[in-house]
């Protein structure tokens, strides 16, 4: 028999043969039957091509070749244990993986710096790899295993795949301080439609321009607005909009995070338009790991202190 070839449960049977020199105390401790253990050690005496153990008075002594393989057997073992150890009591603090996660820009805006700080502190040996992806796009990384997960804003449900919502965005306008589309609201009587499409507009989309809930809400009323220019990140959109009278809509939380750095001011838009989740996605095959679960706690955790 080749040795790939062997029954992995008979290298148990020989450890604790070899720590009892004894089949009964074997199948004791094995909760095995004395005619399975000596089956067990017929097997694998066959498979070695070596006694391994000989009877001798009351107890059994090993040959040569049992002595010099048991340390490396006993190696194997303790991994084993050390391993499915791991699965039940996980430590994040011993973790040593890569952990990959697609996200879209607006979502690694919002919550990647979060994440590395809480993985800096809980799992220090982890490391991240931010991948450009979308769930819409890109789902079918998770069935090839190539992502752990995938975060960004959903719109659809995904078959097949697990999926909890870590956001609800809505959207506000974010405009330069000193924009007059603002000065012409300071009465509280808040930004009006008219002005609203009076102003031009800027758009991020890596697809160039395409009409969105905004458009859809406008033609409702009978309004358009005039999209001046689409530009393809978000990181850029801080330098279009200061000093200009540009208007963008984004969602409420990151339009807070780049508002005041940029000298830039958010407000209500004057029609109701629909916002949407970020959620994360994942394979049902990963629900169980420990470790999988800990990282979706951790975004989940992040999540909530925004």
């Amino acid at each position: 028999m080749k040795h790939s070839q062997l029954d992995l449960n008979l290298l148990r049977v020989f450890d604790v043969l070899m720590e009892e020199r004894s089949v009964s105390r074997a199948a004791a401790r094995l909760d095995l039957t004395q005619s399975s253990t000596s089956n067990a050690l017929d097997r694998l005496r066959r498979a070695l091509g070596d006694r391994v153990l000989e009877r001798e008075g009351n107890g059994m002594v090993p040959t040569r070749s049992a002595v010099e393989l048991w340390p490396h057997v006993q190696s194997a073992l303790r991994q084993i244990d050390m391993g499915l150890e791991a699965l039940v009591r996980f430590d994040p603090s011993r973790l040593r993986q890569t952990l990959s996660i697609g996200i879209d820009e607006y979502s690694l805006t919002l919550i990647g710096g979060g994440l590395m700080a809480a993985l800096k502190e809980k799992a220090p040996h982890a490391k991240l790899s931010f991948l450009s992806a979308m769930p819409l796009n890109d789902a079918e990384q998770l069935f090839a295993g190539a992502l752990d997960l995938i975060v960004g804003p959903v719109w659809q449900s995904f078959p097949g795949l697990e999926r909890a919502v870590l956001l609800h965005e809505t959207f506000v306008g974010l405009a330069d301080a000193d924009h007059p589309l603002l000065q012409s609201a300071k009465d509280n009587s808040g930004v009006s439609v008219e002005d609203y499409v009076r102003f031009p507009h800027l758009l991020v989309s890596q697809r160039g321009f395409v009409p969105g809930n905004v458009d859809a809400g406008l033609h409702k009323i009978g309004c358009r607005r005039e999209v001046a220019a689409t530009i393809p990140s978000y990181a850029s959109a801080p330098a279009f909009l200061s000093g200009s009278e540009l208007i963008l809509n984004l969602g409420h939380r990151l339009a807070g995070k780049v508002a005041a750095p940029a000298g830039l001011k958010t407000f209500a838009l004057p029609l109701d338009v629909p916002g949407f989740d970020i959620a994360m996605l994942w394979h049902p095959r990963n629900t169980t790991s420990k470790s999988h679960h800990w990282l979706r706690e951790v975004i989940r955790e992040v999540c909530s202190r925004l």
